[in-house]
């Protein structure tokens, strides 16, 4: 049952699919408007492009290059990958002309085009008339990648020419490898005589590689080369080798060249099978490509006035699909993002996840969040949760303490989404382990404030922090439901009680009236000085020498007002008014007065054109994490405008760096210097993105609160102002399916709402609808109550204006 609506839907939109769809989308029966492609239009060319799959994908520039970038593995993050090994630094195709005895290699696309399955790079005409593109895409389920060239003799006359594939080996480990004994070994490349294809092997280790051509009459080539060499030089250590082949074209004729590159960690025969099988179904493959997304764009679809806003949504979904990595070994899981951080994280996915669940990909929300307690029992055993785990399955870092506290309350609402109770119960034993490592070992003091780094990696900053605070006390309240639907009333009292002590102090100790704001974190003068020092350290490794001798002078200030202190003084502290100060807020626990005064002061003091700053004080990075808490901050208060200006300082970031996509990093303007976009920075491709877009457009705008395993909806709407119209279809709540459509008319308000099952309770909750007549499916009625409650599968509500 939980797979079968997306299985009728994939079977009905692969019907459609298996009439056509050919490399680039043309023809599709849904190919408009992402179907059609998004492009660069030039103006990106030296950035980074994302070909995705869940199993192999390629990382280079928009010009079609392979630079070497990145930074985990250094200048090694790019080119061809199949997790948890890279195949190769990347691939050229040189064209020689038989004739005229001239060559050119393809070495600047002019056009990059990104499609949600794949991309395109149009070249300008070579060699006197011949016209060139080169799609690609990264099969779902295989350990290989399709590449196809479309060649078109735009010129009067026949022409014959050679193709020399130029592939450059990087067989090696992902990151994190080294320090766990897995050490990459020396390449070595060769001829598949009987297969006509071309293999690499690394010496040390079992991973292996091949690489062949489909001229059109089959696999195989008419020639190679082991010793080529590409036309620029890379930083990987393996060799080159070409794949050679030989194309006559008549005038104004076309012809394609599929080449296929497929990796194992098992065995060269394993890597030729996949080869063979994508080469024989590359068709087929693509379309199910094609069906993915199709069936992921239909997944909670919306309709609003906001066209950009619905464009945005619409990607970050796409985005969260790219991320997507289905591991021999390790399992199915949402990645962090794309170029930097591909694998899995606890922070990343306890937001993304949250968008996820709205957007109705329980599957992965459900195995990402599995994998993650399967993990982090293995290496910590005591309920804490992981932060990081390469590709390789090693954990390089056990877990920040606020991770353990958001992944319980990301459980929980995955709970409520999916009504799967089998699924929590066995999270259950490892979160009250969790709850315990929090409010025991990680409190060593017993105040009730765990000790520990939160979201913020900043120097020093390993205090009582706020966000990690504010967490525990939401991961508290969950716990204490938990306990109760499991049987456990004893336990459930005490996270309850624990939780509401924990709010007050929140709201008392780490409110600063003066400033109007909750302070980053709660500790000693001493930690003060430590977390302050902590912070002119990363501040000296700044280039804006302005901004730097800035920040130092400010800094200093404090470490001159807190020497003033007496010893052991204790108190919330500013220092870097980090972002995090807000996530009261996001969570609603901060009393409403208090809500709204800081919500005002960070949008005045702490945020710029784009959302608030990771630093109020340094003032010169902000990302899309930051804007999107801030956003459903404003939600929680019921400041529905004030949200969705943070939503599209989010929207307005979409195709900066990749077309169809969102930048981790938002553009930054630095004080004292020029503004500038901060490229070199963070993830083009972004998982946590979609927590600051759909998030609150599902749950705010259309107003959805889930309890599906009690078969409960609650629909509370805010319509931004100037919107007359809203659709939302295809939200998936437990096994059902529900569509709310809001229009205004001249003089009413109609709420659509319809259930694909009966037996549902779902409430519309209008707040001060009480006492006024409306009239429910035709007839007049007057609710005594805010909340109207619906049974059925249709409802139709009419409310007069006023």
């Amino acid at each position: 049952m939980r797979k079968m609506i997306n299985m009728t839907l994939a079977v009905c939109l692969l019907t459609v699919l298996l009439a056509g769809c050919g490399t680039g989308g043309d023809g599709d029966a849904y190919s408009r408007p992402y179907f059609d492609g998004v492009s660069n239009q030039g103006k990106t060319t030296d950035k980074p492009y994302l070909t995705a799959g869940d199993r192999a994908y390629i990382i280079g520039a928009q010009d079609g290059h392979f630079p070497d970038l990145g930074s985990h593995i250094r200048d090694e993050m790019g080119g061809i990958w199949t997790q948890p090994i890279k195949l190769a630094d990347g691939f050229w195709l040189k064209l020689s002309d038989t004739e005229k005895q001239n060559d050119c290699w393809l070495m600047k696309a002019d056009t990059f085009i990104n499609y949600p399955f794949g991309n395109r790079f149009i070249y300008q005409p070579v060699l006197d008339g011949i016209r060139v593109n080169r799609t690609q895409f990264a099969p779902e389920g295989k350990t290989g990648v399709v590449i196809q060239y479309t060649f078109e003799n735009a010129s009067k006359t026949t022409r014959t020419f050679k193709l020399d594939f130029v592939l450059k080996t990087d067989i090696s480990p992902v990151w994190f490898s080294r320090q766990n004994g897995i050490i990459d070994g020396n390449d070595t490349v060769g001829r598949d005589e009987r297969n006509r294809l071309l293999y690499g092997k690394d010496l040390t280790n079992n991973w292996h590689m091949v690489w062949g051509a489909d001229t059109g009459k089959g696999i195989g080539t008419n020639g190679y080369a082991l010793n080529a060499s590409p036309p620029v030089a890379t930083k990987g250590n393996g060799p080159a080798a070409a794949l050679i082949d030989t194309l006559t074209l008549q005038p104004g004729k076309k012809t394609e060249v599929t080449y296929f590159i497929c990796g194992s960690t098992e065995s060269m025969d394993d890597a030729r099978t996949v080869l063979f099988d994508l080469a024989e179904n590359k068709d087929a493959l693509l379309s199910e490509k094609k069906a993915l997304y199709h069936s992921t764009l239909e997944r909670a679809k919306i309709d609003i006035p906001d066209k950009k806003l619905e464009e945005t949504y619409n990607w970050v979904k796409i985005n969260t699909q790219w991320l997507v990595s289905d591991l021999k070994g390790i399992g199915r899981f949402l990645g962090a993002g794309a170029v930097e951080y591909p694998w899995l994280f606890g922070c990343d996915n306890s937001y993304a996840l949250q968008g996820v669940l709205a957007t109705s990909d329980f599957e992965l929300a459900k195995s990402t969040l599995s994998l993650l307690k399967d993990v982090s029992e293995k290496v910590n055993g005591n309920g804490r949760i992981i932060h990081e785990m390469s590709a390789n399955g090693f954990v390089y870092n056990k877990g920040n303490t606020q991770e353990t506290a958001h992944f319980i309350t990301t459980a929980w609402q995955t709970f409520l989404w999916t009504g799967d109770s089998e699924f929590l119960r066995d999270l259950y034993p490892y979160i009250k382990q969790g709850i315990q490592w929090l409010t025991v070992e990680m409190d060593t003091n017993n105040n009730l404030f765990p000790e520990g780094y939160g979201i913020m990696e900043v120097r020093g900053l390993n205090a009582e922090l706020i966000d990690v605070a504010v967490y525990t006390q939401q991961a508290l309240e969950v716990a204490s439901e938990m306990a109760t639907l499991f049987g456990e009333p004893s336990t459930a009292d005490g996270f309850r009680a624990k939780a509401d002590s924990l709010k007050e102090k929140i709201n008392t100790l780490f409110w600063d009236e003066e400033e109007g704001i909750y302070c980053d974190f709660y500790g000693t003068k001493e930690q003060a000085v430590s977390v302050t020092k902590g912070a002119i350290h990363q501040v000296t490794y700044r280039s804006d020498s302005v901004a730097r001798a800035e920040q130092i002078r400010f800094y200093t200030s404090l470490l001159d007002r807190f020497d003033k202190l007496p010893e052991g003084t204790e108190n919330g502290w500013f220092t870097n008014k980090n972002w995090v100060i807000n996530t009261p807020m996001e969570t609603g626990i901060a009393p409403t007065e208090k809500a709204i005064r800081s919500l005002d002061i960070i949008r005045g003091k702490h945020c710029g054109e784009y959302g608030p700053y990771l630093s109020a004080v340094e003032k010169n990075q902000a990302m899309t994490i930051s804007t999107g808490v801030q956003a459903m901050s404003e939600a929680r208060y019921g400041r529905t405008d004030q949200m969705l200006w943070y939503v599209n300082c989010i929207a307005k970031t979409l195709h900066r760096t990749l077309p169809g996509s969102i930048d981790e990093m938002m553009p930054s303007t630095l004080p004292g210097a020029i503004p500038r976009y901060m490229f070199q920075y963070g993830c083009p491709v972004q998982a946590w993105t979609i927590y600051g877009v759909a998030t609150p457009i599902i749950t705010h705008i259309f107003g959805v609160s889930p309890d599906a395993y009690r078969k409960r909806v609650v629909f509370e709407p805010h319509v931004p102002s100037g919107w007359d119209r809203l659709f939302l279809s295809n939200l998936r709540i437990g096994d059902n399916l529900f569509s709310i459509r809001i229009e205004t008319e001249a003089g009413k308000t109609i709420y659509n709402i319809v259930s694909k099952d009966d037996g549902w309770n779902y409430v519309l909750s209008l707040p001060g609808i009480a006492g006024r007549e409306c009239r429910l499916n035709g007839q007049k009625t007057i609710f005594p109550e805010d909340q109207i409650p619906l049974t059925g599968q249709r409802n139709r509500i009419v409310v007069p204006s006023g």
